[in-house]
């Protein structure tokens, strides 16, 4: 898998995105990682619906349209639950305290 920076207005806010752009990436995504590092995320690359069953730890999702601009953002979203934005393309998992840290808003856009 592909692990790249996340930017926003040309600064990297985020060090270390693994990119899920397969069936299978995308499937297993966090599932049965034991932490998420708060310098780390995960991208979901055509993708506008997660879940939490099967995770050790809650997350926080940033939902991107096709230009990566942020359309909804879930700041914590606890283990065992569902979360969607059917007006999403991709999707960003990421720890909760980073999400917090960032004073990310709807329509700033990010790049990969």
């Amino acid at each position: 898998m592909k692990i790249i920076p996340a930017y926003k207005n040309d600064q990297i806010i985020i060090a270390n995105v693994t990119i899920g752009d397969s069936f299978l990436s995308r499937a297993r995504g966090l599932m049965f990682t034991r932490t998420l590092a708060p310098d780390s995320a995960y991208l979901l690359k055509d993708c506008n619906s997660v879940h939490t069953f099967f995770m050790h730890f809650t997350i926080g999702v940033v939902y991107l349209s096709q230009d990566f601009a942020i359309t909804k953002i879930v700041p914590v979203l606890e283990r065992r639950s569902l979360s969607s934005d059917r007006s999403a393309r991709h999707t960003l998992e990421l720890h909760p305290a980073t999400l917090a840290a960032l004073s990310l808003r709807i329509g700033d856009r990010l790049r990969f």
